[in-house]
C-alpha cells in the first residue's frame, strides 16, 4: 500500500461519516407558505389554482402571495418541523411509501389547523387553509405540501467469485 493510499483511506472514511446519509425511503417534502387577504387584489400567477379553490371557501380572500418555500429530505417515520410564518410551524411525518402504487402517506400537524393524515401521489401540492391570521395585515395562512420520493439506490454489482 502506497503512502498516498494510506492517507486517502482515512479521508474517504471521514467524509462518509460526516456526510448526511440519504436512504431510499427518504422523501423530499416541499412546503410553500402562502398568505391571502383582502387588502390587495393581486394573485401570484403560480397560485391561481389554489386561489380559485380557497375563494370557494372564503370569497373575501382576493389577494394571494407566496411568502416563502422550503424543501427538506424527511426519513420514513421521522418528524420534521417547517417554519411557516412568525412562530407558526408545520410538523410533517412521513408514515409510509408505496413505490408500486407511487403513493406516500403522511401526517401534517399545525397550530390553528389541527392534524391531518392523508395519502398522496408525488409532485402534487396539497393546500391547507389555516385559521391563523398575521397581526399586521390580517392575512390568512395557507400552506401547500408536496412530496417526492428519492430514487431507490442502485444495487452494487455482485462480485464474481473466482473458481
Amino acid at each position: 500500500m502506497t503512502m498516498r493510499t494510506r492517507l486517502l483511506i482515512p479521508a474517504v472514511l471521514l467524509a462518509l461519516a460526516v456526510a448526511p446519509t440519504l436512504r431510499a425511503e427518504d422523501v423530499t417534502v416541499t412546503i410553500v407558505t402562502v398568505l391571502a387577504g383582502d387588502r390587495y387584489k393581486t394573485v401570484d400567477p403560480r397560485l391561481t389554482g389554489i386561489a380559485d379553490e380557497v375563494k370557494k371557501k372564503d370569497p373575501n380572500l382576493i389577494g394571494f402571495r407566496i411568502e416563502k418555500s422550503e424543501k427538506a429530505n424527511v426519513p420514513l417515520n421521522q418528524k420534521k418541523a417547517f417554519p411557516l410564518v412568525g412562530e407558526v410551524a408545520a410538523e410533517v411525518t412521513v408514515l409510509s411509501r408505496d413505490d408500486k402504487d407511487k403513493k406516500i402517506r403522511l401526517t401534517i400537524k399545525c397550530p390553528h389547523f389541527g392534524e391531518v393524515t392523508y395519502t398522496t401521489v408525488p409532485d402534487k401540492f396539497f393546500p391547507l387553509l389555516t385559521r391563523y391570521q398575521t397581526e399586521k395585515d390580517k392575512e390568512r395562512l395557507i400552506f401547500a405540501v408536496m412530496v417526492k420520493p428519492l430514487p431507490p439506490k442502485e444495487k452494487a454489482p455482485e462480485s464474481v467469485k473466482s473458481p
